[in-house]
C-alpha cells in the first residue's frame, strides 16, 4: 500500500505555513510602560500571565499552520494505492466478464431487459479497461470459454449474447472464469459477474469459496419493481390415457408484484398445428403466493396430442407466460393380474383399483385388467400386455422368474404385492428371483397392533408425485399395517447390472413399504404388504384395500403401475434434457419437426430400437415421424424450460451474503460500478476527509482563539478601573 498524488505541484502550498509564523511575529503585541505604585505585588502576576500567554500563541499558531497544510495537501489530491485490487493503474489487465443468460434475464423494466442492462454496465466497463488488456466472455449458454483476440471481439460476443436454457449453472460458470483467469499471462487479474441476484440463478449454490488472487466484482442488474405472472409447471395425472379418459392436469402458478385477475387457458393443437382454446379458467394473482388451478379436458382423439397452458395478456416476462405438454391416447393398457386362486377373489382389490367396473362400462377405465391364476402365469400369453401383477404370489421356479426378467427388460413392468404366499424367505430367494426383485426377503415383522404404517418421508419420487397434491393429508396412519415382508436390497457389489433396488416409501419403523428396481427398459416395483385379504380374514397382514374409504390404497395401485408402464418414452421434459422414444428397430427414417417449423433428420439405434433428440434447447412441441400419414409412425414429446430457469424473486441480502461470501462487493448502478473500479485500480483519494479534518482544525483555532482573547476580570487595575496590560512595565 502507498501514497501519490494526483496534483503534486498543489504541494508547494505547504509554503504558506509560514503566513502565521510571520505574522505571529509582527502583531506581537508590544508592553505598555506604565507607572503604578506596589509592582512589587503585580511582578509575580506579571511572569505567570506572560507565560501562560506565551503556551496559548504557539498553539494557535501550530492550529493555523496545520490548517493551511491539511488544505495545500488535500488540495494535492492524495490518493492511497494498493488498497484495492491492484497495486498500479495503469497497467493492463486480464478480466473475465461471467454473464447469466437464464430466460428470466429477459424480464423488462423501463423497456429494457435485465441482459440489456447487463451488455450496457459491461460497456461501462469496457471503456475503463487499460490498454493492452486481455478479455474473455463466459455465460451460462455453455461454450468455449477463452481470452478474445481483441477487446473488440469480446464486445461485439457480449452484444450477440441471448437468453437460452442453461447449459451450466452460474456457479459453474464463475468457477469456468476462475480457471481461465488462473492461465491468464498478466498478473492483474479481474473477474466481473453479472447476475439478477435471484433466487433461480443460485439455487442450489455451495457456500461462497474462500477469496482468489483475482478481484471479483458483483454486478447487480435486477429489476427495482418487478411484476409478473408465471407459469411454475404442469403437472399431468399421466402421459398416456385411455380413450374417452379425460385429460386431467393441474397448473401450478405464481405472482411478482400488485394483486391482479388474469385468465389461465388450455389449448390444444390441431392437425394442421394451430392451438384450439378447450378451456380457461380466471386466476386471482396474490403477490408472492402460489395458486393452483386444475384442469379436465374431454373428448381427446385416439394418438398423440399436444397443447400448451397460457396465461392471458402479456407482462414483464414472457418466457413463463406458456408451458407445453403432450399425451399419448389409446385403447386402455392392458394389464394381467395374477393372484392365488381364486384369483376373481384374491385379486378383486387390485383390479378393481386400477380398472373399476363403473369405468369399464363407460369405457373411461385407465387400464384393462385380466384376472388369471398364479398357476396358470407360465401358461398364459404375455403378449399384449403392457404390465404384469403378481398379487400375494407363492415362491416361482427360476424358469418363471428368468421370463419374468427378460420380459420386464424388454420395456415392460411389473408390481409385486408380497403376502403370506411367499412362505419361507429362503423358497422365495432363488437367484434368478433377487435379479428381477433386486434383492432379497429376510423375514416376516410383525408390529403391535396400530403402530406401524406408510410413512413417506418424502414425496420427490415420480411415483408419489400424485400424493404431492394432498401433501400431509394421506391419512396412512388409518389404515395400519400389523406384518410385512423384511425386505433387503442387494449389495452393490452382488447386484445385477441394473444395480439393487432403491427405497421410494418406508414404513413407520423404518423398513422399506415400496421398492423400485431399474431391469433393462422396464421398472420392477415391490411393495412389501398384500392386498388380497379380506377384511373378515383374522390373518390379515393390513387394512390397505378395506379400510374405511381407502383412497390412498387406490392411488398406490395406480400409480405404481403408471410408473412401471411410463417407462418407455419421454414425452414432457426440462429443456436442454434429451428425449429418447422407442421405435420399431426396422424403423429406416425418421424426423423431429421442431417448434419452430423445421423437419430435422434424427438417427435411430437400430441396437435398441430407441431414437434420442438432443437438440432440446428450445421450448414448445416437437413431433416425431417416420413413413406416410397412414400407418406411419407417429410420436412426440414436450419441451420446457426448468423452473428455476424463470424464477426471478430477489434473494435477500443474507441469502446474498451466503453464496457471494461476507466480503462480497455488489454494484447496483453505473455510478457504483465506476467507484468500485477506480477505487480498486486507481486508488482511494482521501481529499474528503482530509478536508474535514482542515475544517475541524479551523474550528478549533476559532473556539480557542475567541477563549484565549476573551475579557479577564484580573487584568483590572486597582486605581483606575480599567483593563491592566498583562504586560505591564515597571
Amino acid at each position: 500500500m502507498n501514497l501519490t498524488f494526483l496534483t503534486p505541484m498543489l504541494l508547494g502550498g505547504a509554503a504558506l505555513v509560514a503566513v502565521p509564523l510571520i505574522l505571529h511575529l509582527i502583531m506581537r503585541r508590544k508592553p505598555v510602560k506604565r507607572e503604578f505604585p506596589a509592582l512589587r505585588f503585580l511582578r509575580q502576576k506579571a511572569i505567570a500571565n506572560r507565560r501562560r500567554l506565551r503556551l496559548n500563541h504557539i498553539l494557535l499558531l501550530l492550529l493555523r499552520m496545520a490548517a493551511l497544510a491539511l488544505l495545500a495537501f488535500a488540495l494535492a489530491r492524495p490518493t492511497l494505492r494498493g488498497a484495492g485490487w491492484l497495486a498500479e493503474g495503469e497497467g493492463p489487465v486480464a478480466a473475465v466478464f461471467v454473464f447469466d443468460t437464464a430466460p428470466r434475464m429477459l424480464l423488462r423494466e423501463a423497456n429494457r431487459t435485465r441482459l440489456e442492462r447487463a451488455a450496457a454496465m459491461a460497456k461501462v466497463l469496457f471503456a475503463k479497461l487499460p490498454p493492452n488488456s486481455k478479455v474473455a466472455v463466459v455465460d451460462t449458454s455453455g461454450g468455449t470459454a477463452a481470452f478474445a483476440a481483441s477487446n473488440a471481439a469480446a464486445a461485439a460476443r457480449i452484444d450477440r449474447l441471448a437468453a437460452a436454457p442453461q447449459t451450466l449453472s452460474l456457479p459453474s460458470a464463475i468457477a469456468e472464469g476462475r480457471r481461465l483467469l488462473e492461465t491468464a499471462e498478466l498478473p492483474r487479474r479481474e473477474l466481473y459477474v453479472f447476475t439478477d441476484c435471484s433466487r433461480g440463478a443460485w439455487q442450489g449454490a455451495p457456500a461462497a469459496e474462500a477469496a482468489t488472487e483475482s478481484s471479483e466484482l458483483y454486478v447487480d442488474v435486477s429489476a427495482a419493481a418487478p411484476q409478473n405472472c408465471g407459469i411454475d409447471g404442469i403437472d399431468l395425472a399421466a402421459d398416456t390415457i385411455a380413450s374417452g379418459t379425460p385429460l386431467s392436469l393441474q397448473v401450478s402458478a405464481s405472482r411478482e408484484g400488485p394483486d391482479l385477475s388474469r385468465a389461465i387457458a388450455v389449448e390444444l393443437a390441431g392437425a394442421d398445428g394451430r392451438y384450439a382454446r378447450r378451456a380457461v379458467k380466471p386466476v386471482a394473482w396474490k403477490q408472492g403466493r402460489q395458486a393452483a388451478v386444475e384442469f379436465e379436458i374431454a373428448g381427446l382423439e385416439p394418438g398423440v396430442r399436444q397443447g400448451r397452458v397460457l396465461i392471458d395478456g402479456a407482462d414483464d416476462l414472457e418466457a413463463d407466460d406458456v408451458r407445453y405438454f403432450t399425451v399419448e391416447v389409446g385403447a386402455p393398457a392392458r394389464v394381467l393380474v395374477a393372484a392365488p386362486a381364486p384369483a376373481d377373489r384374491n385379486g378383486r382389490f387390485v383390479a378393481q383399483a386400477i380398472a373399476p367396473a363403473a369405468l369399464r362400462k363407460l369405457n373411461k377405465a385407465r387400464f384393462d385388467a385380466t384376472l388369471v391364476d398364479v398357476e396358470r402365469l407360465d401358461t398364459t400369453a404375455w403378449e399384449g400386455f403392457a404390465a404384469i401383477v403378481l398379487v400375494d404370489p407363492p415362491p416361482l421356479s427360476d424358469r418363471s422368474w428368468d421370463s419374468l426378467g427378460q420380459w420386464v427388460a424388454g420395456g415392460r413392468g411389473l408390481v409385486v404385492w408380497l403376502g403370506p404366499q411367499a412362505v419361507e424367505a429362503a423358497r422365495f430367494n432363488s437367484d434368478s428371483g433377487q435379479r428381477v426383485l433386486g434383492g432379497r426377503l429376510v423375514r416376516v415383522w410383525r408390529s403391535p397392533e396400530g403402530g406401524n404404517f406408510l410413512a413417506p418421508m418424502q414425496l420427490d419420487h415420480p411415483m408419489l408425485a400424485a400424493f404431492r397434491r394432498v401433501g400431509d393429508a394421506v391419512p396412512w396412519q388409518d389404515f395400519p399395517v400389523e406384518r410385512h415382508w423384511e425386505f433387503q436390497p442387494s449389495a452393490a457389489d452382488a447386484a445385477a447390472a441394473d444395480g439393487p433396488a432403491v427405497v421410494v416409501a418406508p414404513y413407520r419403523n423404518g423398513l422399506p413399504a415400496v421398492l423400485e428396481h431399474r431391469l433393462g427398459a422396464g421398472t420392477v416395483v415391490t411393495i412389501t404388504t398384500p392386498a388380497s385379504q379380506a377384511a373378515s380374514d383374522p390373518d390379515a397382514w393390513n387394512t390397505l384395500a378395506t379400510g374405511f374409504e381407502p383412497w390412498p390404497f387406490v392411488m398406490l395401485a395406480n400409480e405404481s403401475l403408471l410408473h412401471v408402464i411410463d417407462t418407455a418414452d419421454d414425452m414432457n421434459i426440462a429443456a436442454g434434457r434429451p428425449a429418447v422414444l422407442h421405435v420399431d428397430r426396422r424403423t429406416a427414417t425418421a424426423f423431429v419437426r421442431t417448434p419452430g417449423g423445421d423437419d430435422v433428420p434424427v438417427a435411430i439405434d437400430q441396437q435398441r430400437g430407441t431414437i434420442s433428440v438432443t437438440a432440446t434447447q428450445t421450448p414448445g412441441n416437437y413431433l416425431l415421424r417416420s413413413g406416410g400419414e397412414i400407418g406411419g409412425l407417429s410420436k412426440g414429446f414436450s419441451v420446457n424450460l426448468d423452473a428455476a430457469a424463470t424464477d426471478i424473486v430477489r434473494l435477500d441480502d443474507e441469502a446474498l451474503k451466503g453464496v457471494l461470501g461476507a466480503g462480497h462487493r455488489l454494484a447496483r448502478n453505473e455510478a457504483d460500478l465506476v467507484r468500485d473500479v477506480n477505487l480498486d485500480r486507481v486508488g482511494a483519494e482521501l481529499f474528503g476527509w482530509i478536508i474535514l479534518l482542515a475544517a475541524v482544525v479551523m474550528a478549533g483555532d476559532w473556539v480557542l482563539a475567541n477563549r484565549f482573547y476573551a475579557p479577564r476580570d484580573d487584568a483590572v487595575g486597582p486605581a483606575a478601573g480599567g483593563h491592566l496590560p498583562l504586560e505591564a512595565g515597571a
